[in-house]
């Protein structure tokens, strides 16, 4: 894990983050989750995030927008992890359709669907990456959950400390 930025790091680290926002428009982020093919609602839902702005030191931050492209660098980076999630989350909803027993399996099916998706996509992506896969069984799961978990939190934990450590001031 990484320490806690300085704030000249934190400085740094958020002006070419808002090189960034300010480098992509807003309709080119609405063109691109729709050429991914989010449905229509969810891609206006992410749009709207984009536009939220936060000012810091008589600057305007674009938040909503830095968070977004660094969502949309986690699933360039992670596509197969992000498509097998997607596909855990898709099996939990048809699980809910089925008659009578639908409503009580769904919450297993999602349960089991999110996971078990995320590992298979994650392991592709590894050997995307050229990276050995490891066939140890549940060991070899477990280590997999780690390095996703660790990857996720990892992009949460850069954002958080990035951007709150230039929007909250005493």
């Amino acid at each position: 894990m990484s320490s806690a930025l300085s704030l000249p790091q934190a400085n740094l680290k958020m002006a070419l983050w808002q090189v960034d926002a300010d480098a992509m428009s807003s309709s080119d982020l609405y063109v691109w989750l729709n050429d991914i093919g989010l449905p229509h609602e969810v891609s206006i839902r992410l749009h709207e995030l984009a536009t939220y702005t936060k000012k810091a030191a008589n600057k305007v931050l674009f938040i909503g927008k830095i968070l977004l492209i660094k969502i949309i660098e986690f699933v360039k980076a992670h596509p197969n992890l992000v498509i097998g999630a997607a596909v855990g989350v898709a099996v939990g909803i048809l699980a809910n359709s089925i008659p009578f027993v639908g409503p009580l399996l769904a919450p297993l099916a999602t349960a089991l669907g999110i996971p078990i998706g995320a590992i298979a996509g994650h392991r592709l992506d590894k050997l995307a990456q050229g990276q050995e896969v490891s066939d140890d069984g549940i060991i070899g799961i477990a280590q997999d959950m780690i390095e996703i978990a660790k990857a996720f939190f990892q992009l949460m934990i850069d954002v958080f400390n990035t951007i709150f450590r230039n929007v909250i001031t005493a």
